[in-house]
């Protein structure tokens, strides 16, 4: 999932929200808060793809804001705001955003609660923004992730979704997601429409937990030919804080069945450690696609991540990941400035 997604409210979270402060310039209503951050992504990337390109040096950006405003004290309407250069090597940065400049909405919709349940509606919501369960507590900041099939979140458009927590910590949701529901020649659940459906059902303990997910889309439409579309997919993960220790540490496998295409399965390890005034983090990933493809993969990442005050925060990190093709291992060397407001 990318960066500016998580900056959104979680539905899940409904029952606290509460009214915020009147803004000074009484722009908005009392009810209404802005947010946003700014990415400058730098680093020395030696591309041993298609491109393989040695050591060479980039730089991109991505921008956001995000506007939530409640009408009851329990419920929110979110709309994200973002675009960014994301292109060649830094594309793959988990801040990477497209869109050349141009500010676009990514995510608009209205989430309330209706008793025990957080619901969720509304016409440009991603597949992965209603989860209650928690498959990996890893911070996910800089360029590798765990559950790269079951929760892509790459799917957007009209969609639903219900999330539901007791106090025990068992956590539950489902959700349906139309991309291509606002086509007006497709629409929604369409013989000829690409629809995703996602269940996932959780447990969130003191200091440990984690969940099991389970999506499907049934790709029905026009990209349906080129084998990215249509999948089953199946994941799970567990994370776990030791008292003895100040980390984090996070496990989880994720697979898919296309119906075009060599099934997967994708092995994550991640783990945060606090170190001095900020956070070490560490990451390996294992992909691998049936029939000894040459999309088999492994990955692995180190970062540090410090505040240089309340709304700044930098992030020197290293990657590397293997390329079972003809070129050299993809390496980078990046440093990432985070800035919110």
């Amino acid at each position: 999932m990318k960066l500016f997604s998580r900056l959104l409210v979680a539905p899940a979270a409904l029952g606290l929200m509460a009214p915020v402060a009147v803004n000074a310039d009484t722009a908005f209503s009392s009810t209404t808060t802005l947010s946003g951050g700014a990415f400058f992504t730098v680093g020395s990337v030696a591309d041993g793809g298609a491109l393989d390109n040695q050591e060479e040096l980039y730089m991109q950006y991505a921008y956001g804001l995000n506007i939530n405003s409640s009408f009851t004290g329990e419920d929110m309407l979110t709309a994200g705001i973002w675009t960014g250069n994301a292109s060649g090597p830094l594309s793959n940065m988990d801040s990477a955003e497209t869109g050349g400049g141009a500010l676009a909405i990514g995510s608009l919709y209205y989430a309330f609660p209706v008793g025990d349940l957080a619901v969720t509606a509304g016409p440009l919501l991603d597949q992965d923004d209603v989860v209650a369960a928690t498959t990996s507590a890893y911070s996910d900041a800089f360029r590798l992730g765990s559950m790269p099939y079951s929760l892509a979140g790459s799917e957007t458009g009209p969609g639903i979704g219900v999330a539901y927590s007791n106090d025990n910590g068992v956590v539950a949701s489902a959700s349906f997601v139309s991309e291509t529901g606002a086509s007006s020649d497709i629409g929604i659940n369409a013989d000829n429409g690409d629809d995703v459906t996602t269940f996932t059902l959780g447990y969130n303990g003191d200091g440990f937990g984690g969940g099991l997910v389970l999506a499907t889309n049934d790709g029905d439409g026009p990209n349906a030919g080129a084998g990215t579309l249509g999948y089953d997919s199946f994941g799970g993960g567990i994370y776990y804080t030791p008292e003895s220790i100040p980390a984090t540490i996070s496990v989880a496998y994720d697979t898919i069945d296309p119906e075009t295409g060599s099934d997967a399965s994708d092995l994550f390890i991640g783990i945060d450690y606090t170190v001095g005034p900020g956070t070490l983090s560490a990451a390996y990933n294992s992909t691998d696609v049936d029939g000894g493809s040459s999309a088999d993969s492994t990955g692995f990442e180190v970062s540090y991540t410090y505040a240089l005050n309340d709304s700044m925060k930098i992030t020197p990190g290293f990657f590397t990941v293997e390329d079972t093709g003809t070129g050299d291992d993809d390496t980078g060397v990046v440093v990432e400035t985070v800035f919110s407001f």
